[in-house]
């Protein structure tokens, strides 16, 4: 929707209405983006992880499976059913998912119909009643911020209202941000948020994805901008996805038309290294786990389904490619518009999941971590 919060627990542990398809579909511009320059990211197959692999699951089982080395994933058949009344809206599903380690839910934000929760291993779901807010536009990118004994924050990206939310997991009343101030916005048009990630318990970091392509930092309480403003045009035509490193300390933008993974610096407030990720592969957000970044793509190269790429940082290289459509048989899964990592349990009673929406038709789905012999 979103590392960045989405998964800070255990990161910190180890260390309008739908888009056209003309608009989700975009062309990267012709001059270079200002910034760092892109380097073309390599791929490396990965034979070890930063957990236990799983057990072994012999190949006769026949079961699918998409990825490689250590990172292959096959479906969690029956996961995440939805409650009948969000049923009607599944098709034009553009949004996010999170996850709230402390309460062990999972968050799904469904234009039109709000937050829709699912617990008790993804067999579990309803739909959140809470501010009218979440419910009349599209939570379209979101971001969670554990608080010890208290129930989380969540930040949230409308861009159908054009308007950004802060609440917590009660969901009982939304404090809502619409236009930055200062020169960029000052006709008080353009503006169309996709994005949000915290950095800390008292700010959060916007991207204008489907607007004017500035991203900005508000703090949480009072909730109101700091009236700095970086990025633009010239960096990304859709700067898509925003999302916190909390190791590095940095902010990942994923530049979607451009098929780049943007790192900036928090404390220098410049740009760092640019991954180039594939031609074509319009990647929408990023999750972080440790060292791993995991890039949800819109498209893949020439037009293929959406790629789920695992890019390990320290390497600076893919070590996956993941492909729920063309591998593991999700027929709504042709565009990835948001993933996140779910790792519940610790040690050998610990698993990796993925968990991803997609777009154009809308759908979710889950995927768990899988030891198939290569």
């Amino acid at each position: 929707m979103t590392h960045s919060i989405h998964f800070r627990s255990a990161a910190l542990a180890l260390g309008a209405a739908v888009v056209s398809a003309v608009q989700a579909h975009e062309v990267a511009p012709s001059g270079a983006p200002s910034g760092s320059k892109p380097v073309p990211i390599r791929f490396e197959v990965e034979m070890r992880g930063p957990v236990a692999a799983p057990s072994k699951v012999e190949a006769a089982y026949n079961i699918p499976v998409s990825g490689q080395g250590f990172w292959k994933f096959t479906p969690v058949v029956g996961a995440m059913s939805l409650p009948v009344e969000a049923l009607p809206k599944l098709k034009g599903a553009h949004g996010t998912v999170l996850v709230d380690y402390e309460r062990d839910v999972i968050y799904w934000g469904l234009e039109n119909v709000g937050w829709v929760g699912f617990s008790n291993h993804f067999k579990s779901s309803w739909v959140v009643k809470g501010d009218p807010a979440f419910s009349r536009g599209n939570l379209h990118g979101a971001d969670i911020f554990p608080r010890p004994g208290k129930p989380a924050l969540i930040a949230a990206a409308d861009n159908n209202e054009g308007e950004v939310y802060v609440t917590d997991t009660t969901f009982q009343k939304a404090h809502v941000l619409k236009h930055p101030p200062g020169k960029e916005y000052a006709d008080g048009k353009g503006f169309a948020p996709t994005d949000v990630a915290f950095t800390d318990k008292n700010t959060v970091f916007v991207t204008d994805g489907y607007g004017r392509a500035f991203f900005m930092p508000a703090d949480v309480e009072p909730f109101k901008y700091r009236g700095e403003i970086f990025g633009g045009k010239s960096v990304s035509q859709t700067p898509h996805g925003i999302t916190f490193d909390p190791i590095h300390k940095d902010l990942i933008v994923s530049a979607r038309p451009e098929a780049q993974v943007r790192h900036w610096s928090l404390n220098k407030k410049a740009w760092l290294d640019v991954q180039g990720l594939p031609p074509g592969s319009t990647v929408c957000d990023t999750d972080v786990w440790g060292d791993y970044v995991m890039a949800a793509c819109l498209d893949g190269p020439k037009g293929s389904p959406g790629p789920i790429y695992v890019i390990n940082q320290k390497r600076r290289a893919v070590v996956s490619t993941i492909k729920p459509k063309e591998d593991l048989g999700y027929a709504t899964a042709q565009h990835m518009h948001d993933a996140c990592w779910y790792v519940p349990g610790k040690g050998k009673n610990g698993e990796v999941y993925i968990i991803f929406t997609a777009w154009n038709p809308g759908g979710i789905g889950v995927l768990r971590l899988a030891n198939v012999p290569n």
